[in-house]
């Protein structure tokens, strides 16, 4: 049976500049992940998937910012909790993988106070048990010498170790939601593939759901069971794994997919890269925000954001399916 874990309903997030005044940020987004899948959410820089990733953490600041719509987590509009509630469920069921190790750790406590940090806040350790339990978190994730790894800094260990510790400190509470942020950036490719099996590995223990951000399809298509596309804070394609790699219907979609090298063709093809690049946030005021980049841009495109439709098991933002699918 299928359990839904956590649902967002229309969420809009916007910024305030001084001299733009109000920015969207993400608009009208709406999915949901299942107790036990992976959902991979992916785009190019810019296109809000970050931006998601920190509001359903509760990181995204007050005063500057407005976030509208639902976040029902376990049944609970998780959007309206104070702060200090907000703080029980963070780190706890829900966790986050941050990009950038280096800058998330802190640089000046030893790995062991910091993994211990999230065991204290939430209950599961006191000061006897506190060091057994961090070396054992530290020895689930791959750590070797473990016992005195804790007593070391973030700048001692490698790029993969630091990763691996990032892990340890998201997944040191059993999260029911773990949020990985492009978990493999700036790694190489044979840390990459034992930090996702490690991930892998933890959700079957433990049948965490993950939303894997990235911009890597190759990772997408390893390890999620359905993807979101994402263009200029909103979705414009979504499917499962197996339909969106064979059968893609946007053209962002099929554009992220001719712009990855395929190491089992045989033919010496040149990759087809996306002309331009995502438009700066606050620019697009009316229409698809695709279409100075599409190559089936027509007159509609331009006066009209389209809806998502409902194409089978596929939901895609595109006028080109406004026949064939039924608008939700």
């Amino acid at each position: 049976m299928t359990i839904e874990l956590i649902k967002v309903e229309n969420i809009n997030i916007s910024f305030q500049d001084d001299e733009a005044g109000t920015i969207s940020a993400v608009r009208d987004l709406s999915f949901h992940i299942n107790e036990g899948e992976t959902v991979g959410l992916v785009g190019e820089s810019g296109c809000g998937k970050s931006v998601t990733a920190l509001s359903l953490m509760g990181l995204i600041e007050k005063g500057t910012s407005t976030t509208e719509g639902e976040i029902v987590f376990e049944g609970e509009d998780i959007n309206l909790y104070a702060e200090k509630k907000m703080r029980s469920i963070r780190g706890n069921k829900i966790s986050m993988i941050f990009q950038e190790p280096m800058t998330s750790l802190n640089p000046v406590h030893k790995i062991g106070k910091q993994i211990s940090e999230v065991l204290h806040l939430h209950g599961f350790a006191n000061k006897t048990n506190s060091k057994e339990k961090t070396i054992d978190i530290l020895k689930k994730v791959g750590i070797p010498r473990a016992e005195s790894i804790i007593d070391e800094y973030p700048h001692q260990l490698s790029g993969g170790m630091r990763q691996r510790i990032m892990i340890a400190i998201a997944m040191a509470c059993n999260p029911k939601l773990l949020i990985a942020d492009e978990p493999t950036t700036a790694l190489d490719v044979t840390i990459q593939a034992q930090i996702l099996d490690l991930m892998n590995a933890l959700q079957q223990e433990y049948n965490t759901s993950i939303l894997l951000i990235t911009h890597d399809l190759g990772v997408i298509s390893e390890m999620a069971d359905r993807v979101i596309v994402m263009y200029y804070g909103q979705i414009v394609e979504q499917a499962d794994v197996r339909t969106l790699f064979k059968q893609p219907k946007h053209p962002y979609t099929i554009g992220l997919l001719n712009s990855v090298p395929n190491i089992d063709s045989e033919s010496e093809e040149r990759l087809t890269p996306i002309d331009g690049n995502v438009p700066s946030l606050g620019v697009i005021k009316s229409g698809c925000p695709f279409r100075s980049r599409c190559q089936h841009v027509h007159e509609k495109c331009h006066k009209k954001n389209p809806p998502l439709f409902k194409c089978d098991s596929q939901f895609v933002r595109c006028w080109l399916y406004e026949e064939q699918g039924v608008s939700v």
